[in-house]
């Protein structure tokens, strides 16, 4: 039985009309609200139904807070559910965060918070900030909904609105009314219960609060199995007659115990290994019992033979080992940096000035090269970065990113394996410590221009998920590359 699948589909008149508000409190402009409720009002499920079926075409994030969880990680799951193939660093406060990645571009946002009376102080603020905001950027509507079992959210807000003309909106999620108590009951635990316990049940039921969790919590419980345990003594004198007589049956079974005779050791009788022999009775037989007493000594071998089985076992175990692309010189050619940053910028003045000294290293060390095989465990790099020429392109411009790899080759196969007819431009960057080489796909004047593009580019291309990437990013992830 899965009830969580029924009570997604059974909408209450009073949820449905706390939905409704919290719908038209977000619809049309950025806001603040608290929803309130005690444990069991049903709040996780208002939160779900809300985004699932209230909150069409928002950006959408869904988070649950817990008693002394980080706020990186509340951070981190906010940002990847709303920009997931952006870059963004779990340390930076949301505001500043949402302000790079949006750069003043329009957007619908909710962010929904669960169990928020665990929620930090500094995340509230961050949360309270990242709204007041979107109140002054155009074409940016930026709500949190946040969902409370407590009324600990009212007091941190007021010291975060006080002095502000903003303030958050409250709401209660109230009991069910006893029509609807008596609906929520018949469709989501008695059709569910077995006939047994259907009479304690309906009896449980008119004694608890009308929410949604303590009446599904009916349902849940299991039937106590009752042992009835019947007096058999009723005054002193048969406490005392009951007593002695379990006295009196415990000292009779000590005593057969102790008189029970112990078994005697036997020796084990010594079984025959190489024959067996059909004894010999000592009285009188019969002529057809010592015929079939010869018969069975004569079929029985007069001595039994070892056998090998040596072929069963296993195969030794060897201590030698073997290598599979081991040079038996053991040595190896290194190629300076200058040479690889020569090639790779298609400067071939620094690349010949520099093969002397390659040659002199690797001739006197290689002795048998097969140029078929090395040429085929070789990916030769062929493209250049853009980088001068995406600089140049204008910084409101956009640009759809279809690739990101740590490995040149990796980029070079990339290309090899796909045809583009527009202009695709690499260029190196640094996320963190690591090298990372950023695929572009031709350039667009706005960002809804570079969406179409992507959803009318050819199947080949639109399976490898292209996004739009504003130019001045990819600018300031230009700088950080280090020769």
């Amino acid at each position: 039985m899965s009830l969580s699948y029924e009570l997604r589909v059974l909408e209450l008149d009073s949820q449905t009309q706390l939905l409704e508000r919290v719908q038209l409190l977000t619809q049309f402009a950025s806001s603040f609200v608290v929803i309130k409720g005690e444990s069991g009002a049903g709040k996780t499920w208002l939160a779900h139904r809300y985004l699932e079926a209230w909150a069409h075409g928002k950006n959408q994030s869904l988070i649950t807070c817990f008693a002394n969880q980080d706020d990186e990680v509340n951070r981190s799951n906010i940002l990847r559910q709303l920009f997931p193939h952006s870059m963004y660093s779990a340390t930076d406060s949301l505001h500043d965060s949402v302000e790079r990645i949006l750069e003043g571009e329009a957007s619908n946002i909710v962010i929904v918070v669960d169990d928020a009376q665990h929620i930090s102080q500094a995340l509230l603020a961050e949360l309270w900030l990242l709204y007041t905001a979107s109140l002054h950027v155009t074409k940016q509507n930026i709500s949190i909904v946040l969902f409370s079992a407590s009324d600990s959210l009212s007091s941190r807000l007021s010291r975060l609105s006080h002095g502000l003309d903003s303030k958050p909106v409250e709401l209660d999620v109230d009991e069910l009314t006893d029509a609807e108590a008596e609906r929520f009951f018949d469709t989501l635990v008695l059709r569910y219960i077995d006939e047994s316990v259907e009479k304690r049940v309906k009896s449980a039921f008119t004694s608890i609060k009308p929410l949604p969790g303590e009446i599904l919590a009916l349902g849940e419980q299991k039937m106590e199995k009752k042992v009835i345990i019947r007096s058999l003594v009723g005054s002193p004198a048969k406490i005392a007659a009951t007593v002695a007589v379990i006295v009196l049956l415990l000292f009779l079974g000590y005593s057969w115990l102790l008189k029970s005779p112990t078994p005697q050791s036997t020796e084990p009788s010594e079984v025959p290994i190489e024959q067996t022999v059909i004894p010999t009775l000592d009285g009188p037989v019969d002529a057809a019992t010592e015929e079939q007493a010869e018969g069975a000594n004569k079929e029985m071998p007069s001595q039994l033979e070892p056998t090998d089985d040596t072929a069963s076992l296993p195969p030794s175990v060897t201590s030698e080992t073997a290598s599979v692309g081991v040079a038996e010189s053991g040595e190896r050619v290194v190629i300076t940096s200058d040479v690889v940053d020569a090639l790779l910028d298609d400067n071939t003045a620094v690349a010949v000035a520099k093969a002397a000294e390659v040659q002199n290293v690797v001739t006197p060390k290689v002795k048998v090269v097969d140029v078929d095989n090395a040429q085929k465990l070789q990916t030769p790099i062929t493209f250049s970065f853009a980088r001068e020429e995406l600089n140049a392109l204008p910084a409101n411009s956009y640009t759809l990113q279809i690739a990101a790899m740590t490995e040149l080759k990796d980029v070079q196969l990339f290309l090899n394996q796909h045809t583009f007819d527009k202009p695709v431009r690499v260029y190196p960057t640094l996320r963190g410590d690591e090298k990372w080489y950023i695929v572009t796909y031709d350039v667009y004047p706005s960002i809804q221009t570079a969406r179409d593009a992507a959803e009318a580019l050819p199947e080949e291309i639109q399976s490898l998920g292209p996004w739009p990437k504003s130019l001045s990013q990819v600018q300031r992830e230009i700088t950080r590359w280090k020769e």
